[in-house]
C-alpha cells in the first residue's frame, strides 16, 4: 500500500522497495520507479498506480475429473512476478486512491485468478485423458510437467507483463471415499501380509517353544541317563570298596594268621632250641659229673675203705640238713668192720 502524506497544496506518495510506483497526469506517464516518492498537486488530475515488484506466491487448489469420472484434487504453489509493471498497469487496474493509498479494486486477485484458470485448464486436460489408476501410477511429477509445458506454450501472462517464476505441485488425491476404496485392496493385502507374518511368527514361536521343550526333554533324559550312570558307577564303586575291604580283611587275617603261625613256629623253634640246649647242657653236666664220679671212684679204689666211708659221710653231712638218719644193720655192720680193720692195721 502506498504511503500518502498530504500537505496544504501538495501531496507526497511513497512506496516501499518491494513496490513499483507509476504517476500518470492526464493519462500520461510522468514518473515511475521502484521504491520512489512522488509529489503531485492535491486535487489535480494525477493518477497513482502501485504494482508489486517482488515475487508473489499463490496457493493452487485445482479439481478435475478423470476419464473414469472420478474427481481428483491437486494442491501446489505458483510464484509469479511483474516483469513489465507499466504494461501490467495498462492491462489490469492497479490504481490507488490518492487520499488513502489503497487499491480501488483487487488487481492481485485478478492476476491470481488468471493463473488459476491457466493451471486448471492444464490440469483438466491432463487428468481427463487418464483414469484414476493411471493418474496415481504416473504420480504428481507427470502432472507438474504437463502444467509447466502448458505455461511455456501459452503467451497470455507474458502479454500482460507477468512471468511465472515457478510452479510446485505437492499433492494429487482423489475424493476421500475413492481414496478409501483404492486403499482398501492395499490395506487388505498389507493386512493379509501382516496376518501371515503374525501367523508365521506364532508358528515360529510354537516351533521354537516345541524345540525348546524338546531340548529340555533331551536334556532331562541326558541328565537322567547321567544320573543312572553315576548311580551305577557309585554302586560299582561301593561293591569294589566292599570287595577291597573284604580282601583287605582277608589278607590282614591271613597275614595275622601267618604272623601267629610264624610266631608259633618261632616260639616252638625257640622252645625246641632251648630244650635241646638245656638237654645238651644237662647231658654235658651229667657227663662231667659222671666223669668226676668215675674219677672219684677210680681214686676211691686205691683208698682205704674207711676214707671212702668218711668222705661219704662228709658229703652227706654237707648236703641239705638231715633231720633223721636211719642206718640198717648191714650198714652198721659194714661201718664197724671197716673201722675195726682200720684200727687193726695201725696197731
Amino acid at each position: 500500500m502506498a504511503i500518502i502524506t498530504r500537505y496544504p497544496f501538495l501531496t507526497q506518495a511513497r512506496v516501499e522497495a518491494a513496490s513499483f510506483l507509476a504517476v500518470f497526469r492526464q493519462g500520461r506517464l510522468v514518473r515511475s520507479g521502484r521504491g520512489i516518492a512522488a509529489w503531485f498537486a492535491s486535487g489535480g488530475p494525477t493518477s497513482l498506480v502501485e504494482i508489486p515488484a517482488d515475487d508473489r506466491d499463490h496457493v493452487l487448489n485445482v479439481s478435475a475429473t478423470t476419464a473414469d469420472f472420478q474427481t481428483v484434487s491437486a494442491l501446489g504453489l505458483a510464484t509469479w512476478r511483474a516483469v513489465d509493471p507499466v504494461l501490467l498497469a495498462g492491462r489490469i487496474d492497479f490504481t490507488v486512491e490518492p487520499k488513502t493509498g489503497q487499491h480501488r479494486g483487487e488487481p492481485i486477485a485478478q492476476v491470481e485468478s488468471l493463473i488459476d484458470g491457466l493451471v486448471a485448464s492444464a490440469v483438466e486436460r491432463f487428468v481427463a485423458a487418464r483414469t484414476v489408476a493411471q493418474l496415481l501410477e504416473e504420480g504428481i511429477g507427470a502432472l507438474l510437467a504437463a502444467v509447466e509445458r502448458e505455461f511455456a506454450m501459452t503467451g497470455r501472462l507474458a502479454a500482460i507483463g507477468i512471468e511465472i517464476a515457478g510452479i510446485r505441485l505437492t499433492d494429487l488425491s482423489p475424493a476421500p471415499e475413492l481414496v478409501r476404496a483404492l486403499r482398501q485392496p492395499t490395506i487388505e493385502k498389507l493386512q493379509q501380509g501382516a496376518d501371515e507374518a503374525t501367523f508365521a511368527r506364532r508358528a515360529a514361536a510354537v516351533e521354537k517353544e516345541a524345540a525348546i521343550a524338546e531340548n529340555e526333554t533331551r536334556a532331562k533324559i541326558r541328565l537322567e541317563d547321567e544320573r543312572g550312570r553315576l548311580i551305577a558307577k557309585e554302586r560299582d564303586n561301593e561293591l569294589a570298596r566292599a570287595h577291597i575291604a573284604q580282601e583287605t580283611a582277608r589278607i590282614e587275617a591271613e597275614g595275622e594268621a601267618h604272623v601267629r603261625e610264624i610266631q608259633s613256629l618261632a616260639a616252638a623253634a625257640a622252645l625246641a632250641t632251648s630244650s635241646e640246649a638245656e638237654a645238651r647242657a644237662l647231658e654235658r653236666t651229667d657227663a662231667v659229673r659222671l666223669a668226676t664220679e668215675q674219677a672219684r671212684a677210680e681214686i676211691a679204689k686205691g683208698l682205704p675203705p674207711v676214707v671212702t666211708l668218711a668222705h661219704a659221710l662228709e658229703t652227706g653231712l654237707a648236703a641239705a640238713k638231715i633231720g633223721t638218719l636211719n642206718l640198717g644193720p648191714d650198714a652198721v655192720g659194714l661201718i664197724g668192720q671197716t673201722f675195726a680193720k682200720a684200727v687193726a692195721g695201725k696197731t
